[in-house]
């Protein structure tokens, strides 16, 4: 059972560590002479009478299976090919045939797993095992030179921590975690670091260890979203590629197309949408599939490609008006709402309410329509957008983000006032997590205002900031507030800040959730380079790490942490 989990992962974790070379080469090798049915021949072939049945029973291919190889026969196994992201070889084979027979044992197994009806995993190993290529992979894993050096004891770790030794500390953990569902959580995380540090063997080792294989596709599709948010936007594609589930698949598409367009890749943001788009009528579900075309449609249009992305909607509202379910059909013209607030047409986003009986799906509609309004610079219409959003919860938060908007394009003193009504909102906000994260973004965008030139109003920040009762979001806060005294060269209120966020952090209970707060906030120094700062909370995380004993929290702690240390090496390298 195991097996299917390591075949699985190793397909993504080593297809982009092989050399381009090896690449180019195996896209152009020739499959095997006693297979090959030249078009045009008419002699009947068993070998081509096989493909054209595997084909068949695909959907790939509507002809005669008379074992004549015809132009049908090619259109069919280049269309597969395609489609499974093969070189393209129209070639009738016997290992053809078996990747075919393999796929779709594969394809029926996950459908399976996804309504928990999966009891024997040892049959995708053996369909998985047929491909010789795969099994070269599973059990010839490349070396990664880093991996030579021994263990290193947990504890000398903390006194100089690497991101392998955490990992390895991580493992151990995890490996004691009574629960399999726990246990399988934190390994998973385990194996998305490992792979993307390029820890390939201890990966393979890792990832033996899962027991559910719905959180192994989760983990692929991380693994794709980590290479795209390292710039590596090929290794990415080609990790997302090779996912056996058609619906991941194209939600790490769909991540990574969203990533390549906030990083600017707009040539890549459109080919991979594109991508996404061609597979849709991979999944059977009309909602998903309208979820992800929306998606794509969205990066289209911020890439720039306007005339595309119009296209494509059109295709969406056909599908929605056409054979949409009743009971799917509120959802799905939510996503075309998202579409229009989103591309710039909030106006046309809100007209699409009145089609909607559903009330629980106008929330969403209103907040894109909201904050669409505020960055178009129409503060007035995005403030009464956002007092139509019924749940306080949100429309405290969407008035934040509004008078950030209304800072940003130099009406400050409106931003403030947006404020006010923020608070009111988050005054009647339940349950008490929600209104204290109300609170807590209220208190961050006070200090944004003022830093776009609005009033000083730090004194009402740390008066919001007591109104917190969750005391790790309190501390965060508060620890956030104290950085921003220190910044100013205010030392006294930094002094008095900085003993205030000490005590709300003994208050929490929680060693690890201490361990998540200082490791969220040295990843917020880092985005702000202050790298003295990050390394700092880096350190003071990892000391809190070290008093753990639970095996669920140390192990959690410690991926935690070396995700952040992969962030700070990174930026240290590069300086």
């Amino acid at each position: 059972m195991k097996s299917l989990f390591l075949t699985i992962g190793l397909i993504a974790l080593f297809i982009f560590v092989l050399p381009a070379d090896v690449l180019a080469s195996r896209a152009k090798e020739k499959l095997p002479l006693g297979g090959i049915k030249p078009l045009g021949l008419s002699t009947f072939n068993v070998t081509v009478e096989r493909v054209q049945r595997a084909l068949k029973d695909v959907g790939y291919y509507n002809g005669s299976v008379d074992g004549r190889f015809n132009q049908d026969t090619e259109r069919a196994i280049l269309e597969y090919q395609s489609g499974q992201g093969l070189p393209l070889n129209p070639i009738a084979s016997k290992e053809l045939v078996k990747h075919i027979l393999a796929n779709k044992k594969i394809q029926s197994l996950l459908k399976q797993l996804q309504t928990q009806r999966l009891n024997n995993m040892e049959e995708a190993r053996e369909a998985l095992l047929t491909e010789p290529k795969i099994r070269n992979l599973v059990f010839g894993p490349i070396e990664n030179a880093t991996q030579t050096k021994n263990q290193r004891s947990t504890a000398m770790c903390f006194l100089n921590p690497t991101i392998k030794c955490l990992l390895d500390g991580a493992f151990t953990s995890a490996i004691a975690i009574f629960k399999n569902e726990r246990r399988d959580w934190v390994l998973s995380e385990i194996f998305v670091i490992q792979a993307d540090a390029g820890l390939s063997t201890d990966a393979s080792k890792t990832i033996r260890q899962i027991v559910d294989p719905r959180l192994i596709l989760l983990a692929l599709r991380d693994i794709a979203m980590a290479k795209a948010s390292a710039g590596r936007s090929s290794e990415a594609l080609s990790a997302a590629t090779i996912i056996p589930d058609n619906q991941k698949r194209l939600e790490a598409l769909a991540s990574i197309a969203s990533i390549q367009v906030d990083q600017g890749n707009m040539d890549g943001a459109t080919t991979t949408s594109l991508m996404l788009l061609s597979g849709l009528g991979q999944i059977d579900a009309p909602l998903k599939q309208v979820s992800l075309a929306s998606r794509a449609v969205i990066i289209l249009a911020k890439a720039g490609k306007t005339a595309l992305a119009e296209k494509e909607l059109a295709k969406i509202k056909v599908t929605v008006n056409a054979g949409m379910p009743s009971e799917q059909r509120s959802p799905a013209l939510r996503h075309i709402a998202r579409i229009l607030a989103e591309t710039g047409k909030p106006e046309q986003a809100l007209a699409i309410l009145k089609d909607v009986p559903d009330v629980s799906e106008h929330t969403s509609i209103l907040v894109s329509a909201a904050t669409v309004f505020a960055e178009m610079g129409y503060a007035q219409q995005a403030v009464v957008t956002a007092k139509r959003i019924e749940a306080f919860r949100y429309r405290s938060i969407v008035l934040s983000q509004i008078a950030i908007a209304q800072a940003k394009s130099g009406d400050a003193a409106g931003g403030s006032k947006t404020l006010k009504l923020a608070l009111i909102a988050a005054k009647k906000t339940t349950p008490p997590f929600a209104q204290a994260y109300a609170y807590e973004q209220i208190c961050l965008a006070l200090i944004k205002v003022w830093h776009f030139g609005g009033p000083d109003n730090f004194d009402l920040a740390v008066q919001t900031a007591g109104l917190i009762s969750d005391n790790k979001l309190l501390a965060h806060t508060l620890w956030s507030l104290t950085t921003e005294r220190l910044i100013n060269g205010d030392n006294k209120s930094a002094a008095k800040l900085e003993k205030m966020a000490e005590q709300a952090t003994r208050r929490i209970k929680s060693p690890f959730t201490r361990v998540w707060l200082f490791s969220e906030i040295a990843i917020e120094h880092f985005l702000a380079k202050r790298l003295e700062l990050a390394w700092s909370n880096f350190k003071r995380a990892l000391s809190i790490a070290e008093s753990l004993d639970s095996a669920w929290g140390r192990s959690r702690a410690l991926v935690r942490l070396a995700s952040v240390l992969i962030k700070l090496s990174n930026r240290a390298n590069q300086m």
